[in-house]
């Protein structure tokens, strides 16, 4: 961030805010920080902007009924279907568009929940999506990537599968995508 801020806030401590993830003592820090803080207040309000734009139009995880309406309607560009482990390079859909990942080939059979955290290959945490749609009899989870998300987010970004059954946590599997501009 630019302008007259001392110590900018990060993209990911801003979507950390977003989602909910910071504990009430960070939350307050942060709060006070964008009050007094033209350029990350901006910033901030930009993503909420964009982050309920999205989830209005096309969220980022889609269940099978959803990713079916958007395919019947010319919603989908390209569907890339990885494994566990797989690294694919893809390009990012055209405006209005949106590319699919099937992330298929976990073991998601015990799943009561699915979470996905998304981060660069390095290991930095760009952001963690609970109880996200998923079919746990093809084992995969439908992302959407769209063309204004090059804008926010890092272009090589690494999805974890995380599985949650009776209060255990595991990870099943990862799929590294490396996203292009045409």
């Amino acid at each position: 961030m630019t302008g007259t801020c001392g110590t900018p806030v990060s993209v990911e401590r801003l979507l950390e805010y977003l989602l909910g993830e910071l504990s009430a003592d960070d939350e307050d820090q942060l709060e006070a920080h964008l009050f007094a803080c033209a350029p990350c207040a901006a910033e901030a309000e930009s993503l909420a902007g964009l982050a309920a734009a999205v989830k209005r139009v096309i969220p980022p995880i889609l269940t099978r009924s959803r990713f079916e309406d958007l395919d019947a309607v010319g919603g989908v560009a390209h569907v890339n279907a990885m494994r566990p482990g797989d690294v694919a390079q893809v390009l990012f859909p055209p405006p209005g568009k949106a590319l699919v990942l099937r992330l298929a080939g976990a073991d998601l059979g015990q799943a009561r929940r699915v979470d996905v955290d998304l981060r660069t290959p390095t290991g930095e945490a760009i952001v963690r999506l609970e109880d996200v749609p998923f079919d746990a009899a093809r084992g995969e989870v439908l992302v959407a990537c769209q063309r204004h998300f090059a804008e926010r987010f890092p272009h090589d970004m690494v999805f974890a599968l995380e599985v949650v059954s009776d209060d255990e946590r595991h990870r099943v599997a990862e799929y590294t995508v490396l996203h292009r501009l045409p």
